[in-house]
C-alpha cells in the first residue's frame, strides 16, 4: 500500500523514544513521552509541500488559460486590424489616382520645404 518512497523512509526511520529504555535519572514527563518519528514528520511536510504544489499548479493553469484567450483575442484583434488597414491603404490609392491634383500639391509642399530648409542653413552659416 506504501508507496517505495514511505517504505525507504520508514525503514531508514530512527526509533522513537518509547522504543529507547527510560533514564533512570529522568524525572521530568516530556523525556518519556513519545515524539513524532522523522518519517512521520517528513511525510507530513511532504503532503504539506504536495498540497502548495496543486494549488499553484492548479493557478498556473487557471492563469495560462486565461493568457492563451488573451492571445486568441489579440490575434483576432491584430487581423482584424491589418484588413482594415489593407481596406484604407486601398482607398488611399484610389484616392490619389483619381485626384491628380494632390500630386503637385504635394510637390510644391515638398519643395517648398526644401526651400526653407535651405535658407535656415544660409542663415546659420552667416551667423
Amino acid at each position: 500500500q506504501y508507496s517505495r518512497r514511505a517504505r525507504i523512509a520508514q525503514s531508514s526511520a530512527l526509533p522513537t523514544v518509547a522504543d529507547e529504555p527510560a533514564s533512570p535519572t529522568s524525572t521530568l514527563p516530556h523525556d518519556s513521552a513519545p515524539r513524532v518519528t522523522s518519517s512521520a514528520a517528513d511525510e507530513g511536510s511532504m503532503q504539506q509541500n504536495i498540497s502548495e504544489l496543486m494549488v499553484l499548479c492548479t493557478s498556473l493553469q487557471r492563469q495560462h488559460s486565461e493568457l492563451l484567450v488573451k492571445f486568441q483575442a489579440q490575434e483576432v484583434e491584430i487581423l482584424r486590424l491589418k484588413e482594415k488597414v489593407q481596406v484604407l491603404e486601398d482607398r488611399e490609392g484610389v484616392a490619389a489616382k483619381h485626384s491628380g491634383d494632390n500630386a503637385s500639391i504635394k510637390g510644391r509642399s515638398i519643395n517648398e520645404g526644401e526651400a526653407a530648409a535651405e535658407r535656415i542653413s544660409n542663415d546659420s552659416e552667416e551667423i
